[in-house]
């Protein structure tokens, strides 16, 4: 799923987690339906999220390779990878890109968010009306929910 460079530094061996469709539906009228949007971490065309954001916005761009070394679309809209938040976060900063990030909450009180967007200007946070929830495969392939 994830498409980034693993070097190592604190990446979770158990990160592909996968968003449902109803749970993009959810927080959908802040998708820009006018941008190319940029789906970052998957790269498997055939997942529900993935579907439903084709649905949704003029044109998706996903399985663009490694997104530390890439710039595409014109908003980032993803489920990224939480044990690398910190770096992706920095990355979109550097790119200056308008995003929406599926995040935890508690991401708002850390230092490093604090120190990579000034405090917090500039950010607006959509906050889901319903708990999201998340998927991913298990070693036989069967669609495992995670709370």
């Amino acid at each position: 799923m994830s498409l980034f460079h693993n070097n190592g530094n604190g990446i979770s061996k158990n990160d592909e987690f996968y968003t449902y469709a109803k749970d993009w539906e959810a927080i959908g009228e802040w998708i820009p339906n006018d941008k190319v949007v940029w789906e970052p971490f998957s790269n498997v065309e055939n997942l529900e999220g993935v579907n439903h954001l084709y649905t949704i916005t003029q044109e998706l761009k996903f399985a663009t390779g490694d997104f530390f070394d890439n710039n595409e679309g014109e908003v980032v809209v993803s489920n990224p990878p939480f044990s690398i938040k910190k770096e992706i976060l920095e990355r979109l900063k550097e790119l200056e890109k308008p995003f929406i990030l599926l995040l935890p909450v508690l991401t708002l009180q850390n230092k490093y968010f604090h120190r990579i967007f000034e405090g917090g200007k500039d950010i607006q946070v959509i906050y889901p009306t319903r708990k999201i929830f998340f998927y991913r495969y298990d070693e036989k392939g069967q669609k495992i929910k995670v709370d």
